[in-house]
């Protein structure tokens, strides 16, 4: 018998999961399915339900968001151009008028 301590240590944990079913024959169908989907189309994507969904809408999406974010981000500069004028105006009459 051990003598008590203020620690307690952890103990070791095991994961033991048993699958209920496996069907070998399924699986390997799967797994050529996706092979074949990436041979075919190497832009292609699978979304959660195992859908086939081609990229290029994804493509156009980001060409477009890239287009829209570099005039965002042009309009923004100004803005911090401007703000960044007027403020050092604003300084330059309190501290030297």
């Amino acid at each position: 018998m051990g003598l008590p301590s203020l620690f307690k240590i952890p103990s070791h944990k095991v994961f033991d999961f048993k699958t209920r079913y496996y069907d070998a024959v399924k699986e390997e169908f799967e797994q050529r399915v996706e092979r074949a989907k990436r041979d075919v189309g190497a832009g292609s994507v699978v979304n959660e339900k195992g859908e086939y969904v081609p990229a290029v809408k994804g493509q156009m999406r980001r060409y477009i968001n890239r287009a829209y974010a570099t005039k965002e981000r042009r309009g923004s500069n100004y803005r911090v151009l401007i703000i960044a004028a007027i403020l050092s105006a604003i300084a330059y009459y309190v501290f030297y008028a």
